[in-house]
């Protein structure tokens, strides 16, 4: 990925209408360029796709922080939707993460608002 973090918000601003961001949480190479690239991405985004990785049965997500990738998105306007994207090749244990998931990004919007 490259280092620009606000490329997406000036092509947005150039084309200026009929297009919209969809930031990826998980698109970023570093957490310096996830939250800055996030935080100019997010106020004119019309989704986003909550990309988890391996995460724990607690919720724990090792690769980047989730709460703040939500808190970035949140604090700049955006409130959804939030597109969970997440795999596992075991089915049951797919649906458990999605719905902790689906329940941690409820308990934040509660906690938000």
């Amino acid at each position: 990925m490259h280092d620009d973090t606000g490329a997406v918000a000036r092509i947005i601003e150039a084309v200026g209408h009929n297009i919209a961001p969809c930031p990826d949480t998980g698109n970023w190479d570093s957490e310096e360029l996830r939250f800055e690239g996030l935080a100019r991405i997010f106020p004119t985004a019309v989704t986003c796709d909550f990309k988890a990785r391996e995460i724990s049965p607690e919720g724990d997500h090792q690769l980047y922080d989730l709460k703040r990738c939500f808190e970035t998105g949140w604090n700049a306007g955006f409130q959804g939707p939030w597109c969970l994207e997440h795999a596992n090749p075991d089915r049951d244990a797919l649906f458990r993460e999605l719905t902790l998931l689906r329940d941690m990004l409820h308990q934040w919007m509660a906690e938000a608002t």
